[in-house]
């Protein structure tokens, strides 16, 4: 795996190019220095035929029994002549161990898990890698779940989500960046792609970007995305986030580029487009037919959880012309008696809705659905009752609610909720004339967005009809021979197969 490292020392007053000493006790009293009040950083002390040698850790990071096995018994029973960094290497041969004479490589392979063995005279240091940081195990996916396809989710673990990418993607054309964020956290970031595919310009701009963050420590990718995306003012985000390798891996096959940091189950896919939030990952594991009206159902659903309670209260505010007669009267008759006028209703209704929406994320899982779907159901019929809201509106909001339900994204969904507010504030004012114009802004400012040089609403705009062909439908995969043109692959074919037939009469 190709590496990439940021020549900067990460820790406070360290030099990049400080030596460290030859003599043990000079090497500990810095260490000691460095790592002064960490009860977790151990020193081990030894005599290794006569000749000092110390193994530093910190505690909890490392293997125990391999840490037992494979270095301290083999140092206790060495006896191959000289004791220096080079020997003790090769004795430790079943071990990954690397030298170093620099400090604050040394500082951060601790910082890392690593193990430390200083021996006295010797201006080096061994680094064994036996780190076992802690974490739990692959899980199924918990935010984008399918019934078909694979279920295996990221975790917390950047070296298991590398594998869990490299296990699907079995090519040296697989190449990973590693790189150093957060001046306190030190994290490890891993920018992956396939190499001969993705837009070398592309690699560069990612690169410069990242290059570019200067932050105390990372705590989660959401962190990473607003750092480096186009448009941070934007209510909708230009980079994706997904916790499923099998949708990284097809975005690296269609040219895109993906981000993963330690501590963190949530991977970004870069560049992004507003179509591919509404894509659900088992669109591509049953037949095509069935995905053709669940992807329409999907943008559908989209636009309606945006403009349906804004339609309601335009159509009850200033629009009752183009409301049938009998609906209409049926809807005034719903709302007699009711102390508020319609756009009051509207947002209190949603207000209430999203708090139900937010109980139910905060609350512990076993409990969390219960409480909101019953709460909701009791709070809707009491305000029903109390001629607090009418039925409609109730129906209205509900259906909205709902329609948001069906968007894979989570972005999505969220931008959906901050914008449902200024659309119903505008249909309150100047009824379906404003929801038409506060639209057409929108869509403006959603074709301006660009992701690193992507066009945020490809391929719709710019108009494109023959990468339609994955958007609102999905075609056959032996129809899609070509990947998405919009990301500018360097190689543009990615399916060779013929047209399926069934067997001629003289070979059967």
């Amino acid at each position: 795996m190709k590496t990439l490292r940021r020549e900067i020392s990460f820790f406070d007053g360290i030099a990049e190019d400080s030596e460290l000493p030859s003599e043990l006790q000079q090497s500990l009293d810095l260490i000691q220095q460095e790592w002064a009040n960490c009860a977790d950083v151990k020193y081990q002390h030894a005599h290794v035929q006569g000749v000092p040698v110390c193994v530093v850790f910190i505690n909890g990071l490392i293997d125990q029994d391999s840490a037992q096995r494979g270095l301290i018994e083999p140092l206790t029973h060495y006896d191959k002549g000289m004791v220096t960094p080079d020997a003790l290497k090769d004795a430790l041969m079943t071990m990954m161990t690397q030298k170093t004479t620099k400090l604050s490589f040394m500082y951060q392979a601790m910082a890392d898990g690593k193990v430390i063995v200083l021996v006295d005279g010797y201006p080096e240091a061994l680094i064994v890698d036996i780190n076992k940081m802690p974490g739990r195990g692959i899980e199924t996916s918990q935010n984008e779940p399918t019934i078909q396809g694979p279920q295996e989710a990221f975790i917390e673990s950047l070296q298991t989500n590398l594998a869990l990418i490299r296990k699907r993607l079995r090519t040296s054309q697989f190449k990973v960046e590693i790189m150093r964020v957060g001046t306190k956290t030190h994290d490890q970031l891993a920018m992956v792609y396939v190499d001969g595919i993705v837009k070398p310009t592309l690699l560069e701009e990612v690169r410069t970007r990242i290059a570019r963050i200067q932050i105390d420590g990372v705590i989660s990718t959401s962190q990473i995305r607003d750092l480096i995306e186009d448009a941070p003012l934007s209510p909708f985000r230009l980079t994706e986030s997904t916790e499923r390798p099998d949708r990284v891996v097809a975005g690296l096959l269609q040219g895109r580029v993906s981000i993963l940091t330690d501590n963190s189950p949530e991977v970004i896919r870069l560049p992004s487009i507003f179509v591919s939030g509404l894509i659900a990952s088992e669109d591509y594991y049953g037949h095509f037919m069935i995905s053709l009206p669940l992807r329409v159902l999907r943008h559908a659903m989209y636009w309606s959880s945006l403009l349906l309670p804004s339609l309601y209260i335009a159509l009850l505010s200033y629009n009752q012309d183009l409301v049938p007669t009998p609906l209409l009267i049926s809807l005034e008759a719903q709302h007699e008696g009711i102390p508020f006028p319609t756009v009051i209703e509207a947002l209190g209704m949603q207000i209430a809705f999203e708090s139900l929406r937010e109980a139910g994320l905060r609350l512990p899982r076993a409990v969390g659905q219960s409480v909101s779907i019953v709460g909701a159901l009791i709070i809707g019929d009491a305000a029903v009752n109390a001629n607090i809201v009418s039925p409609g509106m109730v129906i209205v909001v509900a259906a909205a609610g709902v329609a948001s339900y069906t968007i894979p994204s989570q972005d999505l969904v969220n931008t959906n909720r901050i914008l449902q507010f200024p659309f119903m504030v505008v249909a309150s004012l100047l009824g379906l004339y404003g929801i038409v114009t506060l639209g057409l802004v929108l869509v403006i400012h959603m074709v301006s967005l660009r992701s690193f040089g992507v066009p945020y609403m490809a391929p719709l705009a710019p108009f494109s009809w023959s990468e339609m062909r994955d958007t609102f439908i999905r075609v056959p995969w032996w129809m899609m021979n070509k990947r998405p043109q919009f990301y500018e692959p360097v190689d543009s074919t990615r399916n060779r197969t013929p047209t399926p037939s069934p067997p001629s009469g003289d070979s059967t």
